[in-house]
């Protein structure tokens, strides 16, 4: 009988060498076709859920889309033609000027007290109704409404702070420098371009390129607050309004770089101002004027800013004054 090795282990190698792993706290080795196996399901996973999620995204921009054709047939019929008109004017009145002119109607109207639409821009912004809708993006209330109109308009920025018009209370709306204020007079164009944003195209993009769900639920809550807060105040205020003020700053002859309007109205420049009459029977220029606005004060007293920001401020504000001045002059106000 022979004699098996001393070394020899009893039984089965791999049953051996399976507890010599166990001992030395070695795991079996995985297969690779198990790696193979579990990287195949999960990027089969992968791929399912992505095309389960993207088409339910698509699903509810189909919705979104369906619900944007219904605000456009219903209320771009009101909206659309008086947007239309105003861009007209605003890039018709960009040329050559024709000269000044004062209406009787204009002199004898007191249009300050009545409801209007205004516009501020820079002259060489209105090349186009896409120029004026991006150039009214900055246009902002200021000191020649201030100077020109009686409206008992309050500070804007007193009301409390907002990010949209359904953060605010009725008969409030989230203005152009995120306040809930009552709607100031003569009312902002810009307020009524960013009231209507969800009828354009360039919010038909933004929807169409979303790509996930986070995006797709903040432009169906935006789409729900211009729709309910937005939009009908829009139609309301402009409808109703019974003027078009549009102010021209243009850049400085001697200007060799393209000044921000900020820039241009804190130093001297000439301004062009055009009174529209939107009441039927009066939809035409009922005042055109062109000034050179260069107004001087001086600052006094201890509490006179030195800072060269607030000094500028001041400066636009004057030029402004000076120039509502003119108007009023020119009607005989």
């Amino acid at each position: 009988m022979t004699e098996e090795p001393k070394n020899q282990p009893r039984g089965l190698v791999a049953v051996h060498e399976s507890k010599q792993r166990r001992l030395h706290g070695r795991l079996p080795a995985i297969p690779t076709r198990f790696w193979l196996w579990a990287l195949t399901v999960l990027v089969a996973w992968g791929i399912f859920y992505w095309k389960k999620t993207q088409g339910e995204i698509e699903s509810q921009k189909a919705v979104l889309l369906a619900k944007q054709r219904g605000v456009l047939a219903e209320l771009g019929p009101r909206y659309e033609p008086v947007q239309k008109r105003l861009e007209d004017w605003a890039v018709a009145s960009s040329g050559a000027y024709p000269g000044d002119l004062a209406a009787p109607e204009a002199k004898s109207w007191d249009f300050g007290a009545a409801p209007g639409i205004y516009l501020r821009m820079r002259l060489a912004d209105a090349t186009s109704a896409v120029a004026v809708r991006k150039a009214a993006a900055v246009s902002l209330r200021d000191a020649f409404t201030a100077c020109l109109f009686h409206e008992p308009n309050v500070d804007p920025i007193s009301g409390p702070p907002c990010r949209a018009s359904h953060d605010c209370a009725p008969g409030t709306f989230c203005n152009e420098v995120d306040h809930c204020m009552p709607p100031a007079q003569p009312y902002n164009l810009r307020t009524a371009y960013y009231g209507t944003r969800i009828m354009t195209d360039e919010w038909t993009v933004s929807l169409r390129t979303a790509s996930d769900d986070m995006r797709l639920r903040l432009l169906e809550r935006e789409f729900d607050s211009a729709v309910k807060d937005d939009i009908p105040a829009v139609i309301d205020l402009l409808t109703r309004a019974q003027f078009f003020m549009l102010v021209f700053d243009e850049d400085p002859v001697d200007g060799k770089v393209k000044p921000s309007l900020d820039a241009i109205q804190a130093i001297p420049h000439p301004a062009r101002v055009f009174l529209f009459g939107l009441k039927p029977g009066m939809e035409r220029p009922l005042l055109r004027l062109r000034r050179e606005i260069a107004g001087r004060f001086m600052p006094t007293g201890e509490t006179a800013p030195t800072e060269p920001e607030l000094i500028e401020a001041q400066q636009r504000q004057v030029n402004s004054c000076q120039l509502a001045l003119y108007v009023r002059e020119a009607l005989g106000h």
